[in-house]
């Protein structure tokens, strides 16, 4: 029987983590040389208002502690921000040297400043030499997360301390944990997801974009379709564990891509409705049912009339025993269980 003591050891030798302590301009170096990734794709952008960069220049200037910046080591040994983007792409956006998509970001020019009023309309280049060479000087303390540690580990960590005031969502997590494996299984999600059918049926908000809502979506029906089954903890914690599991077996997933994309498009040309719950907002249960429910008997449906799969998706939102899944707490194991098993029983009951 493992020991309490067996217990603690156990969790604390699955974690292989370093850290130090660097300066604003070693990090600004590490991004231009490549080594340090800031990856919009995979994260949320860099959204932070001028007010909020100003106020991060301040506290730099001012001497003022700032939290610690969290990172992951892939297999190239380089790093990839995994809390701490905002503030590193401040700083770096500040000196002119964004890449890509976001270098309409550089350059920005500071505001009033909460003690230094003084910061108004100044761009950096219109700062005093030692104060651009103070805040390059300005130091922070690095967490690194090795790339040999264990992922169920990184993925409880990235949980733990995704409690500042921008916080990191589960599917944000999940992304930057498993690109260290591989990013083909995130590549598909994310072109899945950016399916124009999907987005028309979803209508996501511009926060449930950013926060990567829409993936999540995705990954929640590729580890729910044939795996419900599977199911050893909570919804979240399969989805996790599907998305490791899929990141390093493309055979898990693939074939998925084609049975999303044509149960997409039966579903979509029924309209929002029928995943809209009473309160006419997206119910979770609900496209859990009718995805899992058409996808299992996709051939069969897609030679049906449209009302025939209207009739089905209304008798499923009225089945008492699916309502009973479906709620507050449908993302427990049992529940999630049921729910998919019975709307699997309804689509697939042909009579």
């Amino acid at each position: 029987m493992r020991t309490l003591e067996d217990a603690i050891i156990e969790g604390r030798n699955s974690l292989s983590s370093d850290r130090l302590d660097m300066s604003f301009g070693e990090l600004m170096n590490m991004y231009t040389n490549n080594e340090l990734i800031i990856d919009p794709e995979f994260q949320r952008m860099f959204r932070w208002d001028i007010s909020q960069r100003t106020k991060f220049i301040e506290s730099l200037l001012l001497g003022i502690p700032i939290p610690s910046i969290f990172v992951a080591e892939d297999n190239d040994s380089r790093w990839e921000v995994v809390d701490g983007l905002q503030r590193i792409s401040t700083i770096v956006s500040f000196f002119g040297l964004l890449k890509n998509d976001e270098q309409k970001k550089n350059s920005w020019v500071l505001e009033e400043g909460d003690i230094i009023k003084e910061f108004e309309d100044l761009s950096v280049s219109e700062l005093p030499l030692k104060f651009q060479l103070g805040i390059k000087r300005a130091s922070c303390r690095i967490e690194v997360i090795k790339w040999d540690s264990d992922y169920d580990m990184r993925f409880e960590l990235f949980n733990r301390l995704n409690t500042g005031g921008s916080l990191l969502t589960e599917q944000e997590i999940r992304n930057c944990i498993f690109r260290g494996i591989s990013v083909d299984f995130t590549n598909a999600i994310k072109e899945l997801a950016l399916n124009e059918d999907f987005i028309d049926l979803i209508v996501p908000t511009p926060k449930q974009k950013e926060e990567l809502y829409l993936d999540e979506l995705v990954l929640r029906f590729f580890s729910l379709f044939e795996n419900h089954k599977d199911i050893s903890k909570n919804l979240s914690d399969h989805m996790t564990n599907y998305m490791r599991e899929a990141t390093k077996n493309k055979d898990l997933y693939q074939y998925k891509i084609d049975k999303f994309t044509r149960t997409l498009s039966l579903v979509k040309s029924l309209g929002r409705q029928a995943i809209l719950g009473k309160n006419s907002q997206l119910s979770t249960s609900l496209y859990d049912g009718v995805f899992n429910g058409v996808a299992t008997n996709l051939e069969y449906y897609e030679s049906l009339s449209k009302a025939e799969l209207q009739n089905k998706v209304s008798f499923l939102k009225e089945d008492e025993e699916f309502k009973k899944t479906s709620g507050s707490t449908s993302g427990s194991k049992s529940r999630t269980k049921k729910r998919i098993a019975r709307a699997v029983e309804i689509f697939s009951d042909h009579e």
